[in-house]
């Protein structure tokens, strides 16, 4: 009887030793956050706060919206946890000046080409490459744009093609209207790059310009998200959102949002995520 007993004392010490030491999970969070418009446009970013919340039980707000400088000033400005958009100078930046930190990729869009509608060069149809190749052979008119992500692709293709874009049939158009390059392309009945996205839901079109080459992983670009420099609640919250947008299961749903929706392709791509 006094073994029977000790053993019980025994047990009751470890089970409330073990519910003292148990960890306590930290209260739901509100994660202020902002996302590059594209995002928002397509209802990308809405699916994902879903399915975040659903799994986390924190909160996400959405703070600030649109063009890279509407977000990249609202991150500056203080008080927002996280920020997304493509890589660029501008979000690392914020890493240099100390407002943010360990930026990472986590999703990709993609650029296609367009041009006019009878293709005098006849890309249609081909891979990137091969459609950069023959537009330089055929001295076809070439539109970029500088401030896109348009002109780090082309420099890319260029590098891997062995060759130089002719300056004298290649124009850079600076201007932040995607609408107005694609105008501009039509008078010069040249070739160009822009979003595959909003050409796809109609939100970027041109009488007498059409996709032409699409779908090659060289012309896509990667997004980044970084957290605020700071250590407080919301900001480790912050970093367990990023980690979601990494999960392997995130980036196989990634593969598949809006798959045969437009194109035969998702609407973003995922990235590879180490171990």
């Amino acid at each position: 009887m006094a073994v029977t007993r000790r053993a019980f004392l025994l047990l009751a010490l470890a089970a409330c030793s073990s519910e003292k030491h148990a960890p306590v999970a930290p209260p739901p969070q509100t994660i202020r956050v902002a996302v590059i418009g594209g995002m928002l446009e397509t209802g990308f970013w809405q699916e994902l706060t879903t399915r975040y919340e659903a799994a986390s039980g924190n909160k996400i707000e959405l703070v600030a919206s649109g063009p890279k400088p509407v977000v990249i000033d609202a991150f500056r400005k203080g008080g927002i946890d996280l920020i997304t958009l493509h890589a660029s100078d501008a979000i690392v930046n914020l890493v240099v000046d100390g407002l943010a930190a360990d930026p990472q990729p986590w999703a990709q869009n993609d650029l296609v080409i367009v041009g006019p509608s009878d293709d005098p060069a006849k890309i249609r149809g081909l891979d990137a490459l091969t459609a950069v190749k023959t537009l330089v052979a055929a001295k076809a008119p070439i539109l970029i744009h500088a401030s896109l992500g348009a002109d780090g692709v082309m420099h890319d293709l260029e590098h891997a093609a062995g060759l130089m874009l002719p300056a004298e049939t290649t124009q850079v158009f600076s201007g932040e209207n995607q609408h107005q390059i694609l105008a501009r392309a039509a008078e010069l009945h040249a070739y160009t790059m822009v979003g595959r996205i909003p050409m796809l839901l109609g939100k970027l079109k041109q009488p007498g310009i059409e996709i032409l080459v699409r779908g090659d992983g060289r012309m896509r670009r990667p997004y980044l998200v970084a957290v605020a420099k700071r250590d407080d609640p919301r900001v480790a919250a912050a970093r367990d959102l990023a980690a979601f947008l990494r999960k392997p299961q995130t980036q196989a749903w990634i593969a598949t949002y809006k798959k045969g929706t437009y194109d035969d392709a998702p609407l973003f791509f995922p990235v590879v995520v180490g171990p």
